[in-house]
């Protein structure tokens, strides 16, 4: 069933080389990648520790392609966590935006050669790919601008979701 759901990207933390947004959804109490450390937490919390570890590398050196595995299709900017140099049973997805600004989605259970054969998985990418959608056409407008590390504009919107 597909609906409309309104979010703000939301700005987590600031950072000077890379600052962290997420998509937060109207009605949600948490963004979506609070949802996905507080799902995982407790059942993956090496895991958990290592895409945290990871980001916090990814902050001070800048967010070069290397640290990512690219998801998603050429058109759009969806990335995911661990890159290929390390092995975790997670999968955490996210956009970069010219290497400062990184939008970290959900994620979940990687049990499958390819996100697309896990329903969840595959939900989590196709959300990405929404938003990378949105924010294009309003970088396009210039209603979003993105100035160093940070995103200036009109941060809320509507996409569909499934």
């Amino acid at each position: 069933m597909i609906m409309e759901r309104n979010l703000l990207i939301e700005l987590l933390e600031d950072g000077e080389k890379v600052s962290l947004y997420s998509p937060h959804f109207e009605g949600e109490e948490y963004s979506e990648f609070e949802n996905f450390l507080l799902m995982y937490k407790d059942t993956y919390p090496d895991d958990v520790r290592q895409l945290v570890y990871r980001l916090d590398i990814i902050k001070r050196d800048g967010a070069e392609d290397r640290h990512f595995r690219y998801e998603g299709s050429k058109r759009d900017r969806v990335m995911a966590l661990p890159s290929h140099l390390e092995t975790t049973s997670l999968r955490l997805y996210l956009l970069n935006i010219q290497s400062k600004i990184l939008i970290l989605g959900n994620g979940g259970l990687k049990k499958t050669a390819t996100y697309q054969e896990d329903e969840n998985l595959h939900r989590q990418v196709r959300t990405l790919q929404k938003i990378d959608l949105e924010i294009k056409q309003r970088e396009k407008e210039n209603v979003i601008v993105v100035k160093g590390s940070e995103l200036l504009g009109e941060l809320s919107f509507t996409i569909d979701v499934e």
